[in-house]
Formats: C-alpha cells, sequence, structure tokens
C-alpha cells in the first residue's frame, strides 16, 4: 500500500534563533526593510515541548519578507543566558537565507547607506548574488535573478 500524499501547501517560514532581539530586529527592519507584522513573548508548555528545555522562555518576531507573504522569525530565548556559539549558530544543513532584489547594485548602495557592510557582487550561473551578515552572523544573501524572476524555481522555470 502507498504512503499518502503529503498535502505541502507552500513555503510559510525561516525561523533564525538570535542573541540579542533588539539588535536583530533593527538589522531585519532598519536595514533589510522587513515589516514587523507580530512580536510575542513565549512560555509554557508550548515552548518547553519545542525546545524540550525546562522553563523555556523568550521572543518572538515576525518580520514579513517585501513582495511576498513569506516571514522570517527571529527568536530570542531569555531562559539561555549566554550567547549561542558558533557551532550553534551554524548547525550542519543550514547556509544563509535568500531575498531576491531586482538590483543587487542599488540593494548593495542601500545596505551601505544603512551601515552595513556587504561583501562585493559575485556571479554564478548568470545570477548575481552578495552576502551580508546579521548580528550574529547570520549570512543573508541578496540575490538578483536575470529578466526579473523572482525565485529559483521562477528563473528555472519550475
Amino acid at each position: 500500500m502507498a504512503a499518502p500524499t503529503l498535502d505541502v501547501r507552500g513555503f510559510s517560514h525561516v525561523c533564525i534563533n538570535v542573541s540579542d532581539v533588539e539588535r536583530s530586529l533593527a538589522f531585519y527592519r532598519d536595514v533589510l526593510g522587513l515589516r514587523v507584522i507580530f512580536d510575542v513573548q513565549l512560555g509554557g508548555e508550548g515552548m518547553e515541548a519545542a525546545t524540550g528545555e525546562a522553563g523555556a522562555r523568550g521572543r518572538m518576531v515576525g518580520c514579513l519578507v517585501p513582495g511576498s507573504r513569506v516571514t522570517l522569525e527571529l527568536l530570542g530565548f531569555a531562559h539561555r543566558a549566554e550567547a549561542p556559539s558558533q557551532a550553534a549558530r551554524a548547525p550542519v544543513g543550514y547556509s544563509n537565507v535568500a531575498l531576491a532584489v531586482p538590483d543587487l547594485a542599488a540593494a548593495r548602495a542601500a545596505l551601505v547607506a544603512r551601515g552595513a557592510r556587504p561583501g562585493l557582487p559575485v556571479e554564478v550561473g548568470g545570477v548575481r548574488m552578495l552576502f551580508v551578515r546579521d548580528p550574529d552572523g547570520t549570512a543573508i544573501e541578496l540575490i538578483e535573478f536575470p529578466g526579473g524572476a523572482l525565485s529559483s524555481a521562477e528563473h528555472n522555470g519550475a
């Protein structure tokens, strides 16, 4: 008997663990231009179940990616006194968050004007990109697809 089909309807969000919610919020909101759509305090059984940690509590801020229905969620843990280790910030299988822009040069200029230090643009397979790091060192990729595409799927005709 075949397994039932998993009815995935779309992409929802990316959750990024941050060491300082206010500092990270300033970057994602003020530098990248994302719009805050929720800001909640977390705790209790649900938070403990999600983390596997007794007494887990924290704050989550949801930031809407412009031109999409996708949210980046910034999650700070109040019950963890120490800053995350480098290993915790870069788990196996995670590389970066990518945001599509129509004009990479203009995006880079806007980042610099807002106090960020983006890398220089590079081209891979006809697609231009650059990287900037958030306050915890998480890589944020700004990517410009040829022909005005806004995603890898759109660029590749999927």
